[in-house]
């Protein structure tokens, strides 16, 4: 695995998302993240379900999913939530060089 991630979830709940992201960030978890508001749908417990969610992406470091994923776990409604990682190649060595002094 690459030695930095995207990891993405969802909410339903913006002011949710933004106790996520505040947490994150000033525990210098991420370095960066992205709430997209989006439209939504899914099967759970055999039955359609559609709503708005806010899509949470954030930029990282591989070694702090796990604990990226506890303040995601402490804070998260959802029973079952997305949490899925994504790897991060760049030739911009600058952008890389900013997530290593922004995640600690």
């Amino acid at each position: 695995m690459s030695d930095y991630i995207m990891i993405e979830t969802a909410f339903n709940n913006i002011d949710e998302a933004h106790k996520v992201r505040d947490e994150l960030l000033s525990k210098k978890l991420v370095a960066s993240t992205h709430i997209i508001e989006s439209e939504s749908s899914w099967n759970w417990n055999n039955e359609r379900e559609d709503d708005k969610e806010y899509i949470m992406q954030m930029k990282t470091k591989a070694v702090k999913k796990e604990e990226i994923y506890e303040v995601i776990k402490s804070i998260h409604s959802y029973e079952t939530f997305e949490f899925a990682i994504y790897e991060i190649s760049s030739i911009n060595k600058d952008y890389l060089k900013w997530l290593d002094e922004e995640v600690k």
